[in-house]
């Protein structure tokens, strides 16, 4: 739940940050130091030390890249649509988790998942055809593009994660190649394809706050995969589009309608599924 939390309020810094043409990959970068600085603090504070084996690594450098670049395309996708469109298609990656447990990682599929999967779609449907009558058709399908790949990519993440402690990685280790996937990803991002690479207080405001959220958030996530199964932990934790569009309509990011109070209906109902298969 804390985790869930901390994603929705996470979701509306990026968003804030995406208001002034600003570095993407920079914000990354700056997340991914705060993040470590944290984690070395943490393991000061608790007297525990790194470990690092075949699994650590391997499943490490496949997780981290998967959710840096997925952040990456989640604030991409901001600046072309809503953040309840974009929050809720982003954190409906459950579906793609659920699925590929069941590929991976052995796990069944039933009627709940299946129903869950179904409402779902049906709320990006919803949320989609919002924006779509409101004019801004060719920008929101390159959000739409963009928020879909980074959602795979995200439970891409979630599920190397857990097979990765299933294999005997370290939980600690995980996180700190993750954060360190963040620092590069972000860097490459910034000085190869954006060409924005310049340190502001702005955007080191950003990446401290958003440090803060994002270390909660892979904190609280990595201890509650330790021990449940990905379907679910994940499932519970991407309801944070719901925190998310609340914090929205209240700063009056956006307004609230009835496609959107029917759409949340549907991801509620989407999530609960899937948390009771």
């Amino acid at each position: 739940m804390l985790s869930l939390i901390l994603g929705g309020l996470n979701e509306i810094v990026f968003k804030r940050y995406n208001v002034k043409s600003r570095s993407r990959g920079m914000l990354i970068s700056g997340v991914g130091v705060v993040w470590t600085v944290l984690l070395l603090l943490d393991l000061s504070i608790r007297g525990e030390a790194l470990l690092f084996n075949s699994s650590t690594w391997g499943y490490g450098i496949s997780a981290g890249i998967s959710v840096a670049i997925a952040n990456i395309l989640l604030l991409e996708s901001l600046r072309h649509m809503e953040v309840s469109l974009g929050s809720t298609i982003y954190r409906l990656n459950t579906i793609a988790v659920v699925l590929l447990s069941i590929l991976l990682l052995g796990e069944s599929i039933t009627l709940i998942k299946l129903a869950g999967i179904g409402c779902g779609v049906i709320a990006v449907l919803f949320l989609y055809r919002q924006q779509h009558s409101d004019g801004l058709h060719a920008t929101l399908k390159t959000g739409l593009i963009i928020v879909v790949v980074g959602a795979l990519l995200r439970a891409v993440y979630g599920v190397l994660t857990k097979a990765g402690l299933l294999s005997g990685a370290n939980a600690d280790s995980l996180m700190l190649i993750s954060a360190v996937c963040w620092i590069v990803s972000g860097l490459i991002y910034a000085i190869g394809i954006e060409k924005q690479y310049s340190i502001t207080r702005g955007k080191l405001a950003y990446s401290i706050v958003s440090g803060l959220l994002v270390y909660g958030i892979v904190r609280t996530l990595v201890m509650a995969l330790t021990f449940g199964e990905a379907s679910i932990v994940i499932t519970i934790a991407n309801m944070s589009f719901l925190m998310a569009l609340l914090v929205a309509v209240m700063l009056k990011m956006e307004t609230l309608n009835w496609r959107k109070i029917v759409a949340m209906f549907f991801a509620v109902s989407a999530i609960a599924l899937l948390s009771l298969a």
